[in-house]
């Protein structure tokens, strides 16, 4: 899962990396384990060799706006991650290049304006070549699939709305996977703000419909140099449950519709990423290929079975495990065992 930074400059986005890499950052590229108290339950039982658990990949410079607009190579960088995490600047600054007051209503409109005209040039230019082309006239043709999606997404994309916004078969979507678009991905906003703003709201955020939180990242990159008893002290004296390494994680799981499932082996304990509503086969296929291959059954113990009798072993000889097959929908924090064929 790659999550791009974006935003115009002086927004504070290098503050935020510093924020969630824990001050511990090389580069512009951190890989941000996702905290979940059920993963550190299942290994303090299990007590694992090696512990594995989910990580975000999270890019700075992956798209910045200069104040004169949209910088060389802004679309295609944006256009490789999975989500987009716009970072808005609330706090007081003479120093930023782009606006001298901070609106955030105002920026999260001109950077959504940027990505709705660079994925309209896509479409203009894909559907004016479509329209010479013999094999986008012939149904059942991957052109014609396509030509048909672009059409769909022209008129929203003319009207200033971002993609996200409709609703898209999968054949649509399918037909416009390869593009990329720009506003078809996730996309969440981060309102960066001063301390004496972290419990302040704005109409934006009233209104806003895409996942919205604030953090002040001063604060938060003070924050991830502390002991973990040190940590809660200050967290609670400034009344932020979370981090931002936590809220942007779950903000992210939240926008892909992800859950989290675990293999739990003495070797080797593993939290893996999987999209709500996928089946046991994928499961496996995201532990590995060949284990798809040769799916037998999964052997499933739901999380709240081994939280009851705390020891996978205790929960296997209590019953608590059950045998699925194939289309059995994972939930989520289910621990996995595939049966296969090796």
């Amino acid at each position: 899962m790659k999550v791009g930074l974006i935003g115009f400059a002086g927004s504070g986005k290098t503050t935020l990396l510093d924020a969630v890499s824990g001050g511990n950052r090389k580069g512009d590229l951190v890989a941000v384990p996702v905290p979940d108290p059920r993963f550190e339950a299942i290994c303090a039982a299990v007590q694992p060799k090696k512990r594995v658990p989910v990580t975000v990949e999270i890019l700075d410079n992956a798209a910045t706006l200069r104040a004169s607009g949209s910088q060389a190579g802004f679309a295609e960088a944006a256009r490789r991650m999975d989500v987009l995490l716009h970072v808005v600047r609330e706090f007081d600054s003479p120093t930023a290049p782009f606006h001298a007051e901070p609106n955030v209503g105002r920026d999260q409109g001109a950077l959504e304006a940027e990505l709705v005209l660079a994925d309209l040039g896509i479409v203009e230019n894909r559907l004016s070549k479509l329209a010479r082309s013999l094999e986008a006239k012939k149904p059942g043709q991957p052109e014609f699939f396509e030509k048909h999606a672009l059409e769909k997404v022209l008129p929203v994309l003319e009207d200033g709305t971002p993609i996200r916004r409709i609703e898209l078969t999968q054949e649509d979507r399918q037909a416009l996977a390869g593009f990329q678009m720009l506003t078809a991905k996730p996309l969440i906003v981060a309102i960066n703000c001063g301390e004496d703003q972290i419990n302040s709201k704005t109409p934006f955020e009233e209104k806003s419909q895409d996942p919205t939180f604030r953090i002040c990242a001063e604060i938060e990159k003070e924050i991830a140099t502390l002991e973990p008893d040190e940590r809660k002290t200050f967290l609670d004296d400034l009344s932020i449950e979370k981090p931002a390494s936590e809220a942007l994680v779950l903000a992210v799981y939240d926008a892909l519709g992800l859950i989290t499932f675990f293999t739990a082996g003495e070797n080797i304990t593993q939290a893996w990423p999987l999209r709500r509503g996928s089946t046991a086969l994928r499961a496996a296929d995201t532990i590995h290929s060949d284990i798809a291959r040769g799916f037998i059954r999964a052997e499933v113990t739901h999380f709240a079975d081994f939280e009851k009798f705390g020891d996978m072993k205790v929960a296997y000889s209590c019953g608590a495990m059950k045998l699925e097959g194939k289309e059995y929908v994972v939930q989520d924090g289910d621990i996995i065992n595939i049966r296969n064929k090796s």
